[in-house]
């Protein structure tokens, strides 16, 4: 099976609900690319000649079979779809039917007609959602796979907890992952967000929000202690082979600024010791982590408690 987020696209017309809704509402999941049909039902081959003639470039043709090919032949059913609204609600669906053209006046006015049945169940917002998930709704194509072993156990984790039994996902990865390295099963996001409460709880510092931004390439954020006032910022690596190497944040690291280095591999190469350069070993945060799991984010307390080790 596969998982997937779509971009249900955002028109509105008086009278009747957004695309995104009219399709949760309905149990649909679906994109546009209408034709002028003469059948109800409309065939395949008869949706297809049409576009054929429709088409009046080679980009319009490229589009048009990219999304519509993908809803109709890519997509099988107990395949999971993600998607999400203008309220930063995430929804996640599983395809029960076959590709249909809808030929109603309710789907032609929001521009949903190439369709198949949906099961949607909301999730709930950002902190309860991969990163790997949240950032593939960033850019791209209308319809795209989401090639992550995580997000798979993770959606059909949720989806089973949803679906209040009606249908359950069996697969053998879900069934016990009380052996798994936690750090494996957390996104770059998570694992941030992890040294982050630590710091804040532990270790007496406030995060600066602000300072959360991509284009800081030596850090992922700043913060002071509440205490001394004094600034300190935080670097994360974990990729299973990343390392860190303290000697790269030396001019970070003033007298009055603290430097921590957090890579979930246990990898920090050999550099010049510095008092106010800090490597933290991942056995910290792992304990960390299981000790206090009702302030993490949901997302991270998914994999918490499946991994908790067994007494």
């Amino acid at each position: 099976m596969e998982i997937w987020r779509i971009h249900l696209k955002p028109d509105e017309h008086k009278g009747i609900e957004s695309s995104r809704q009219f399709c949760i509402d309905r149990g649909i999941v679906g994109v546009g690319w209408p034709i002028d049909y003469t059948t109800t039902p409309v065939s395949w081959e008869e949706y297809e000649k049409a576009v054929y003639e429709k088409a009046a470039t080679d980009e319009y043709y490229r589009k048009w079979r990219m999304a519509v090919g993908t809803i109709k032949n890519n997509m099988q059913n107990d395949d999971l779809v993600w998607t999400r609204d203008k309220k930063g609600r995430y929804f996640l669906g599983r395809v029960t039917g076959e590709w249909y053209y809808d030929t109603s006046n309710e789907n032609a006015k929001v521009n949903i007609v190439n369709v198949r049945k949906c099961e949607w169940h909301e999730i709930g917002t950002v902190d309860k959602i991969p990163g790997r998930v949240v950032t593939n709704f960033v850019r791209g194509q209308t319809v795209r796979r989401i090639k992550s072993d995580t997000v798979r156990i993770f959606s059909q984790i949720m989806y089973n907890q949803k679906s209040n039994g009606d249908f359950l996902y069996k697969d053998k990865d879900i069934d016990d992952l009380s052996d798994k390295n936690i750090f494996d099963l957390l996104s770059p996001d998570d694992c941030e967000d992890a040294l982050a409460i630590y710091l804040q709880v532990l270790r007496g510092y406030y995060l600066i929000p602000s300072s959360c931004k991509k284009d800081t390439v030596h850090y992922e954020y700043a913060l002071k202690n509440k205490k001394t006032g004094k600034l300190a910022f935080a670097q994360v690596k974990s990729g299973r082979n990343d390392s860190l190497n303290p000697d790269n944040f030396s001019e970070l690291a003033k007298p009055d600024i603290d430097v921590y280095l957090f890579a979930t591999s246990g990898d920090y190469e050999e550099g010049t010791s510095k008092a106010n350069i800090e490597t933290i070993e991942p056995e910290k945060i792992r304990k960390f982590i299981y000790e206090h799991a009702d302030i993490l984010p949901d997302k991270i307390k998914v994999w918490v408690e499946l991994t908790r080790p067994k007494s």
